[in-house]
């Protein structure tokens, strides 16, 4: 990038990276009030570990409140406004957006020989070809990436992908059934997405005692 974009830019970032300083906020607002509460759960309030069942109903109880207290931390962040040196202080939506419109959808405009790239031409723009064919790799994407995966170019998308990353939380074997989920969180829906270390332990507290009636060998 130095050598591209020449020295004294601040094209680099040295030092401890703004990713870890990110984490540190993200575990402050967020992560650390949920790791405290399951320590708690754990030392205080019957929650085991070691117990697929009790991992799967805490998942289940209180999953959906932490990534929703993740999104309005992201949110947050991504309109809080940064200080630039030599420039007005902006958000990250602010630089995203902005500067994609005005510098192309790739961050920066293509060089000057490179403007009237053809769509087939642009959609082979930056490929690594001598990775592209190297045969772990294409065995890694061929194992890991499904054959109906939409294509990843961003030629011609418009809004989120079709598929999101996303952990499906599925009763371990032989417990609770469809029905049996559904009434579950029917029972507790009044209480599911309350937060405070109080509503916290009393929604476990109850929803373990309603498993345990229904599968005490399990719970």
């Amino acid at each position: 990038m130095e050598i591209y974009r020449g020295l004294g830019r601040g094209s680099y970032i040295w030092g401890r990276s703004v990713i870890e300083r990110l984490w540190v906020d993200v575990t402050a607002q967020v992560t650390d009030t949920w790791y405290q509460m399951f320590q708690l759960l754990e030392l205080r309030h019957g929650l085991d570990i070691n117990n697929a069942n009790h991992i799967w109903l805490l998942q289940f109880l209180f999953l959906g409140t932490i990534n929703a207290q993740l999104a309005f931390f992201a949110q947050t962040w991504n309109q809080h406004r940064i200080q630039i040196r030599r420039g007005p202080n902006r958000s990250p939506t602010d630089m995203f957006v902005f500067d994609m419109f005005v510098n192309g959808v790739r961050r920066d405009q293509l060089p000057l020989e490179e403007e009237n790239l053809t769509v087939e031409e642009l959609e082979a723009y930056g490929v690594d070809w001598q990775e592209f064919r190297d045969e772990q790799i294409l065995r890694s994407q061929s194992s890991n990436n499904p054959a109906t995966e939409n294509a990843s170019s961003w030629i011609g998308r418009q809004g989120i992908p079709d598929d999101l990353s996303y952990v499906v939380v599925e009763p371990p074997a032989d417990t609770l059934s469809p029905d049996e989920v559904s009434q579950l969180f029917a029972h507790f829906q009044g209480l599911i997405g309350t937060v405070g270390d109080d509503n916290v332990v009393s929604l476990w507290l109850q929803a373990l005692a309603y498993v345990r009636v229904l599968y005490p060998d399990l719970f």
